[in-house]
């Protein structure tokens, strides 16, 4: 298959990008296929029953970024799950990328 990348980048309110992330989650909840869009644009695809998942959180200064990344390969029918087992161990940055580092925020008071 060839290579794809949709980047689309929109300033939300915090109840838009909820709804956003609610349907997402709605759609990996409810069956395999998943469509997501943005401004009339839309791709629908096939999510493997097991994803890669990656967080990570950023804070510098008075910004704070939060990435959350799904990933899967396509496996070929009738393949099994063995090669598809979650890691227990934690998630090492990816060369591509190097490790950012943020200050943690301290807990508000109780």
């Amino acid at each position: 298959m060839p290579k794809l990348e949709i980047k689309k980048t929109s300033e939300l309110s915090r109840k838009e990008a909820s709804e956003r992330l609610i349907e997402l989650g709605r759609a990996l909840a409810d069956g395999s296929e998943v469509e997501l869009g943005s401004s009339g644009d839309s791709v629908t695809m096939e999510v493997a029953d097991r994803v890669r998942w990656e967080l990570e959180i950023e804070v510098d200064g008075d910004e704070i970024e939060i990435e959350i990344e799904i990933s899967w390969r396509d496996a070929p029918s009738g393949a099994s799950g063995a090669e598809e087992q979650p890691s227990t161990e934690p998630a090492s940055p990816s060369p591509a990328r190097p490790a950012r580092r943020g200050r943690p925020r301290k807990a508000p008071a109780k």
